[in-house]
């Protein structure tokens, strides 16, 4: 087996691995959105209720779609991949955890 091989399979390993835990996040993040009480967003964000379910449930349908492009077809982690993590995360480090600080 040849260096550069090894290295594609390595690569493809760390592409999936974050690809499922992006996945996984943007998963946990619309879960917690459609679980909270609209008030709650209009009391402690900018934003409504809505404009967070719609802003996640965009991430959720990118992000399981380039999980699912990495994993099965080995390709490699999008941008819209990536963007979906990013909002996911946007969403679990702000309301989220303001929500927890208040509750």
């Amino acid at each position: 087996m040849n260096f550069l091989r090894i290295v594609v399979m390595i690569e493809y390993g760390l592409q999936a691995g974050l690809a499922l835990v992006g996945a996984g996040m943007v998963i946990w993040a619309m879960a917690d959105a459609a679980r909270r009480p609209a008030g709650i967003f209009e009391a402690h964000t900018n934003q409504t209720k809505p404009t967070w379910l719609l802003i996640l449930g965009g991430a959720l349908i990118f992000g399981l779609g380039s999980a699912a492009l990495t994993i099965f077809l080995g390709g490699r982690m999008g941008l819209f991949g990536l963007a979906a993590i990013v909002a996911a995360g946007v969403y679990l480090a702000g309301p989220k955890r303001q929500f927890e600080l208040w509750a």
